[in-house]
């Protein structure tokens, strides 16, 4: 039996250890909290690889641009009779972009604005989840905070509550003071629990946020300092950390570079081309985007096996001597005013986006300012209803003191009965509640400047 016992406490023993170091406690402070967020965060690696595939588009619209190197092999095979003709000619091809004016190609300028787009996206989502890790940040501490002072409160009660049990074993109170006290201690109580849950759901957030291990115990280290900004600075901030005021920026320059483009519609349709021997120097034209390249071109055969020049097959020289020369030039007139029309539409799509720009501009000021008269609101805030706990819990006291002393009168305080203790109570418990949400509005007040601000430092 005692082997048996032994064998239970080992196993006891070691399913506990396993328990404890499975769940590992873990110490953060709000930069390790935010690194681990940026890190490990699937929406920001999700916004990271989206900028990621945008580059690679970027580099794949670029590849035309560095030099081309290929191989053509050409084997062909006839027999007629006894003859039987076999040919062979390899050729390398090497060319390289020297030069490119005109408009942007369309393909190119929609690469570019996807990655323009996906990093505005990119840092979006790191603001965002910063953002999300200080709301938690608040939160927790606010909740740790609260949790401290009610179990403070609930010691309180509980001590009162022997006290009140005492007098009425000795008849020296009634039973509803012993009850009213059994009822403030149960709110006290719920408001833990309901605290504890919380806690553990805020937790499970911000774990779930930073990627750290599910089973890891978290502790936060501090909170956050208060931000010491002006009105002005303020404005200041948001107007330099506006992602949305850099994505107009970025679409007013490529506007007025379109509006600049349209005056390549009147320039002339230019095609040329230069040889000597196997080097060829090209000047084309792309009609849908009205671009010129220029560019060099050299393939020379580095394997040939003559053939009958007789061939039907043979449709190009083996070998290009000499030099030849090849120009063409048509130029416009009168194109029925497209391109001044074509110039009109993206002029006012410029302005368009000037005016849309100036507008979201007063719209930040004014979203800044009030976000700072609110966070202003919610100090005040706290500090009445402070006043007002301090009140409510002052008043409960003493109607307790006169109802459960017969001989101790206060004025004012006359004619007390039971439902006043009991209503005093609730507006005691009211006052607790509205007190500790005050102090979580000031904080998501707080957190909601910033987040206008766009400021995460």
């Amino acid at each position: 039996m005692n082997k048996r016992a032994t064998t239970l406490a080992i196993f006891i023993f070691f399913s506990v250890v396993s328990v404890v170091s499975a769940q590992r406690l873990v110490s953060l402070q709000p930069a390790r909290a935010i690194e681990l967020a940026l890190q490990n965060n699937e929406t920001v690696r999700k916004a990271e690889k989206v900028l990621e595939r945008a580059k690679a588009n970027l580099r794949l619209s670029k590849a035309v641009y560095l030099p081309q190197v290929g191989l053509t092999s050409e084997y062909q095979r006839q027999k007629d009779g006894d003859i039987d003709e076999r040919d062979y000619l390899t050729r390398a091809q090497m060319s390289v972009l020297l030069t490119q004016f005109g408009e942007i190609p369309a393909g190119l300028d929609a690469a570019q604005e996807e990655v323009r787009k996906a990093e505005i996206e990119y840092e979006r989502s790191k603001k965002d989840s910063i953002h999300a890790v200080r709301g938690l940040w608040h939160n927790i501490i606010l909740t740790q905070e609260e949790i401290t002072q009610r179990r403070a409160i609930e010691v309180e009660l509980q001590e009162k509550l022997k006290g009140t049990e005492f007098k009425h074993e000795k008849k020296r109170i009634r039973f509803l003071s012993r009850l009213n006290t059994e009822l403030e201690l149960s709110e006290q109580q719920l408001a833990l629990n309901e605290l504890q849950r919380r806690l553990d759901v805020d937790t499970a957030e911000l774990i779930r946020l930073t990627g750290l291990d599910p089973l890891a115990q978290v502790v936060l280290s501090q909170a956050l300092p208060d931000d010491d900004v002006t009105l002005n600075a303020a404005v200041e901030l948001a107007l330099a950390n506006s992602l949305n005021l850099r994505d107009l920026r970025g679409d007013i320059v490529r506007q007025e570079r379109l509006a600049a483009e349209t005056i390549w519609s009147r320039f002339p349709e230019l095609s040329a081309e230069a040889r000597y021997k196997d080097l060829h120097v090209l000047l084309e034209q792309h009609q849908q985007n009205r671009t010129w390249d220029a560019k060099a071109l050299y393939d020379p055969i580095i394997f040939d096996k003559e053939r009958d020049a007789s061939n039907i097959f043979q449709t190009t020289p083996r070998t290009q001597d000499g030099w030849e020369v090849r120009f063409n030039l048509n130029i416009p007139l009168y194109d029925g005013k497209r391109t001044e029309s074509l110039r009109s539409v993206e002029l006012a799509e410029l302005e368009r986006l000037q005016l849309e720009y100036t507008e979201k501009t007063k719209r930040i000021r004014v979203a800044v300012r009030r976000d700072y008269r609110a966070v202003a609101n919610a100090k005040e805030r706290i500090e009445i209803e402070e006043k007002r706990l301090e009140i409510r819990k002052q008043q409960l006291r003493t109607i307790e003191r006169v109802l459960d002393e017969v001989t101790f009168d206060i004025p004012g305080y006359q004619g007390l009965t039971f439902n006043d203790a009991f209503q005093a109570q609730a507006q005691f418990t009211e006052a607790q509640r509205v007190f500790y949400q005050a102090r979580r509005n000031y904080a998501a007040a707080k957190e909601k400047l910033r987040e206008t601000m766009e400021w995460i430092e």
